[in-house]
C-alpha cells in the first residue's frame, strides 16, 4: 500500500476521525459525571520471608526464585475465597449490629425479594458461626445461597470486595502492601485492617495443619530409620564382628611369639650340633687313648645309679616341655622349669667338677658318652619343639585367612550400621526441629502500618477516562479506515491501475458532479464556482480532457471506438467532454451511438435514433448529405459536433444494420469530419464492441477508479492487449481529486 496515498486518505477523512474522538470524549464525560469518590486506606506488612522458619522434610537452600514463589503464595492466599469470605462476614456483622453501619440499604433494596427472604437473627448466627469456624458459605445449599445474595445486596460479595482491594509486593523490599478503596473512608480502613487479621487466622490454621502433617511424616521416617538401624545391629551381632577382630589381632601376636621361639630354638639346635661335634671329636681321641692304656688298671667311674637318675630326670623334663608345646598351658611351662632345675641339681651333684663358668668337657670316655647322649636327647627334643612350633604357626595362619574373610563381611556390616545410625540421628534432629517450630507457631507477618481512614478522596480519574476514550476512538477510527483502504480492491490510483490492469494509460479524469451543470459549460469554463475546491476540480477536469484530446490528436487516427469492460465506467460523459474540447480547437466531430444495449448518448443529447435506417449508395456525396440531414449539431459557436442516435435494443450491429450501413463507409467521411467517435457496449456482457472494431482505427478503453478488477475483466483486458496497433490506450475515469497525481 502506498504510504503517501494512505496519508491523503486519512487527511481527507480527518474531520470524521477528529469528530469521532470528540464524540467519544463527550460521551465518556457524560457517563462519568456521577462517578463516586473513592477513599484509599493502606497497610504495609512485613513478611519475614528472609528467615527460614518453615518446616522442611528435606533440607534445601533458599534462592530468589523460592522467595518469589513464597510472595506469590502469600498474595494468592490473601486474595483467596476463604479470607475474602471471612472479611465479608466481619463487614456484614458490623453493619447489622453497629448503630453506625458502613453501608445502608435504600428503599428499593429494602423492598427487594432478597432482603425479605432473610431472617436477620438467623443470618447473624450463621455469619458468626462461619466466622468462628473459618468456613465459607456454599451456593449448593438453598439457605446459604440466600445469605450469599444478601451479601451481594450490601456489596460485600466476593467479586465486589475484590474490586475494592489491591494486594501487591512493594518492589525491592520484603513488604506486602494492601490498599482498600471505597466510598467510605472508615470502611476502607476497617476493610484493610480486618482483612489482615483474618488472613493471619487462616494462615495460622493452614500452617498448623501443614506442620502437623510434616511432623507425622518425619515421625514415620524416624521410626523407619530406627527399624533399619536395629536390623543392621542384629545382623552384626550374629556375625560376631567385635570378637572376630579381636581374635584376628590375638592370632597375629601369637604367630609373632611362636616365630621368635622357633628362631631361638633353631639357633639352640645349631649350638647343640656344634657341641655334639666337639664331643665326637673328644670321643675319637678318648678311644685312641684307650687302646694305648689297655694294660693299665681301670680308673674309678661314676656311680651308675646316678646316671640312671639323670636319664629319668631328663626324660621327665623333655616330656613336660612337649606337653607345654601341645597345650600352650602356662602351668605346664612351670612344671617344665621345675623339672629342669631338679635335673641341673642332680647333674651338678653327679659332676662336682662342673663350675658355673664355661662348661668344660670331661676327658674320660664314659663322661663323653654321657655328654653325647645328653646332646642327642636335646637335639631330638629341639626337633620336636621346632616341628610343633611350625605346625602351630601354620594353623594360626590358616585361621587368620578364614578370619580375614569374616572380618571383611563384618566391616561392611559395621559401615552399614554406622550409616543407618547417622541417618537415624539426622531424621531425629529434623523431627525435633519440626516439633519445636510447630509448638512455637511462629509466623513472621507483622503489620508495620495500621490503616487509617483517609481525609481526602483519591484524585478523580474522570479526565483520564475521557482522554483515553477520545484517544482510543481516534486510533480505532484510523485503524478502521486503514483496514477499509487495505481491503478496497478498486483501481483508485494510477499505480494500482498499472499493477492490476497493465494497459497503456493515456489520461486520468477526475470525478465531476454534473448535477445542475452541463458538460458544454464545464469544458468551456462557463461555470461559476462556489468555492476553491470546486474551482480546482473543474480546472483539473478540463486539463484532463485536454490531455486526452492531445493524445487523440497525436495518435494519427480519426475513427475511435470507446468501450469498457463493464457498464457504468463513464464512456458517455467522456465522449461528450472530449467532443466539446475538440470543437473548441476548431475540430468537426461526429458522434455515433452504437451502444444498442444502452443508448444513453441518444437520450442525453436528444439525437434522432436513425442509425439503423441509414444506408449508403454509390454516391458518397449523398451519404454526407444524409448525415447532415439526420444528425443533430450540438456544437458551440467555436466548432461543430454532430450526433447520430440509435433506437437501441437487444441486438448486435450485424443483426440490425443494413448491408450498406453507415459504419461501412466511415472512412469516406474523414474528409468531412476531423474525428468520428463510436460508443460500444461493455466487453464483459456483449459482443457488440468486438463487431465494431473492424470499422474503427483506434480503440479507447475506459475504466472507473471506483470499480474492482475481477476475473471476467481480466479476460476482456487480455482481448484488448491482443488488438496490437488498434488499441490506442486507456482512460482512468472518476478518480478522486487527491489521487489524480498519485504515482
Amino acid at each position: 500500500m502506498d504510504f503517501t496515498y494512505l496519508i491523503r486518505v486519512l487527511m481527507k477523512r480527518k474531520w470524521i476521525i477528529i469528530g469521532s474522538a470528540i464524540l467519544a470524549a463527550v460521551v465518556a464525560w457524560s457517563l462519568t459525571r456521577h462517578e463516586p469518590k473513592g477513599y484509599r486506606s493502606s497497610t504495609r506488612i512485613s513478611t519475614g520471608f528472609a528467615i527460614p522458619d518453615e518446616i522442611k522434610i528435606n533440607e534445601s537452600s533458599t534462592n530468589m526464585f523460592d522467595a518469589e514463589v513464597r510472595f506469590n503464595n502469600a498474595i494468592n492466599t490473601w486474595m483467596s475465597a476463604p479470607v475474602i469470605s471471612l472479611l465479608s462476614y466481619e463487614l456484614i456483622l458490623h453493619d447489622l449490629t453497629s448503630p453506625n453501619p458502613f453501608r445502608r440499604l435504600n428503599v428499593k433494596q429494602l423492598q427487594s425479594y432478597t432482603y425479605k427472604e432473610v431472617n436477620l437473627t438467623e443470618a447473624k448466627r450463621v455469619f458468626k458461626d462461619k466466622l468462628e469456624t473459618m468456613t465459607v458459605l456454599t451456593s449448593y445449599k438453598p439457605d446459604e445461597k440466600k445469605l450469599l445474595e444478601f451479601l451481594d445486596l450490601y456489596g460485600y460479595g466476593y467479586g465486589q470486595l475484590l474490586r475494592h482491594i489491591q494486594i501487591y509486593r512493594v518492589p525491592s523490599t520484603d513488604y506486602i502492601q494492601t490498599d482498600g478503596i471505597t466510598e467510605n473512608p472508615e470502611l476502607s480502613a476497617f476493610m484493610v485492617n480486618t482483612m489482615f487479621e483474618q488472613f493471619i487466622r487462616y494462615y495460622r490454621n493452614i500452617r498448623s495443619t501443614k506442620s502437623q502433617e510434616s511432623i507425622d511424616t518425619l515421625q514415620s521416617i524416624v521410626d523407619k530409620k530406627k527399624q533399619e538401624l536395629d536390623e543392621k545391629n542384629r545382623i552384626l551381632r550374629g556375625e560376631g564382628g567385635t570378637d572376630a577382630a579381636t581374635e584376628s589381632t590375638s592370632k597375629y601376636e601369637l604367630i609373632s611369639e611362636f616365630e621368635k621361639s622357633l628362631s631361638d630354638e633353631k639357633n639352640k639346635q645349631t649350638d647343640l650340633y656344634f657341641e655334639l661335634r666337639k664331643v665326637n671329636q673328644k670321643l675319637g681321641v678318648a678311644n685312641a687313648s684307650a687302646k694305648d692304656q689297655a694294660t693299665k688298671p681301670p680308673a674309678p667311674t661314676t656311680d651308675p645309679n646316678n646316671n640312671e637318675e639323670l636319664l629319668q630326670a631328663r626324660k621327665a623334663m623333655n616330656d613336660a616341655y612337649k606337653e607345654y608345646l601341645n597345650t600352650n598351658d602356662k602351668s605346664k611351662l612351670d612344671r617344665y622349669n621345675q623339672l629342669k632345675a631338679e635335673f641341673n641339681q642332680k647333674y651338678a651333684a653327679a659332676n662336682p667338677n662342673a663350675g658355673s663358668g664355661t662348661e668344660k668337657l670331661p676327658d674320660n670316655r664314659t663322661d663323653l658318652l654321657d655328654k653325647k647322649n645328653d646332646i642327642e636327647v636335646s637335639i631330638e627334643a629341639s626337633k620336636e619343639k621346632i616341628k610343633l612350633l611350625e605346625e602351630k604357626i601354620g594353623n594360626l595362619k590358616a585361621g587368620i585367612s578364614t578370619a580375614s574373610n569374616k572380618t571383611q563381611t563384618v566391616e561392611t556390616l559395621i559401615k552399614d550400621a554406622d550409616l543407618a545410625e547417622k541417618e537415624y540421628l539426622a531424621a531425629k534432629a529434623r523431627l525435633n526441629a519440626a516439633t519445636d517450630i510447630g509448638s512455637s507457631s511462629v509466623n513472621n507477618f507483622r503489620q508495620l502500618q495500621i490503616a487509617q481512614p483517609a481525609i481526602d478522596p483519591e484524585p478523580s480519574k474522570r479526565m483520564l477516562i475521557v482522554g483515553m476514550a477520545g484517544a482510543v476512538t481516534f486510533m480505532t477510527v484510523i485503524v478502521i479506515i486503514i483496514l477499509l483502504v487495505y481491503m478496497d480492491s478498486s483501481i483508485r490510483t494510477p499505480i494500482i491501475f498499472s499493477k492490476a490492469v497493465g494497459l497503456k494509460l493515456i489520461s486520468m479524469v477526475n470525478f465531476m458532479n454534473l448535477k445542475n451543470k452541463t458538460m458544454k459549460d464545464i469544458v468551456a469554463g462557463h461555470i461559476k464556482e462556489e468555492d476553491k475546491l470546486e474551482k480546482k476540480r473543474n480546472n483539473v477536469f478540463r486539463e484532463s480532457i485536454r490531455k486526452l484530446r492531445y493524445e487523440i490528436e497525436t495518435s494519427g487516427k480519426q475513427i475511435f471506438l470507446f468501450t469498457s469492460t463493464k457498464k457504468g465506467q463513464g464512456k458517455t460523459t467522456l465522449i461528450q467532454a472530449l467532443s466539446y474540447s475538440l470543437s473548441m480547437s476548431r475540430k468537426k466531430i461526429l458522434i455515433i451511438d452504437t451502444n444498442f444495449s444502452n443508448n444513453d448518448l441518444t437520450v442525453q443529447l436528444q439525437a434522432d435514433p436513425v442509425l439503423e435506417k441509414i444506408s449508403n449508395d454509390t454516391n458518397s456525396k449523398s451519404l454526407i448529405e444524409k448525415i447532415r440531414f439526420f444528425s443533430k449539431n450540438i456544437g458551440s459557436e467555436m466548432g461543430e459536433v454532430y450526433v447520430i442516435g440509435s433506437e437501441g435494443g437487444d441486438y448486435t450491429p450485424s443483426e440490425v444494420l443494413p448491408r450498406e450501413n453507415l459504419l461501412s463507409y466511415l472512412h469516406h467521411l474523414v474528409n468531412e469530419f476531423d474525428y468520428i467517435f463510436l460508443e460500444g457496449p461493455p466487453l464483459n456482457d456483449f459482443s457488440d464492441s468486438k463487431e465494431l472494431i473492424q470499422y474503427v482505427d483506434g480503440i479507447v478503453a475506459v475504466f472507473s477508479a471506483v470499480h474492482v478488477i475481477k476475473q471476467i475483466d481480466k479476460e476482456s483486458i487480455r482481448f484488448l492487449k491482443d488488438l496490437n496497433g488498434k488499441f490506442t490506450g486507456s482512460v482512468l475515469n472518476m478518480i478522486d481529486l487527491e489521487n489524480i497525481n498519485a504515482v
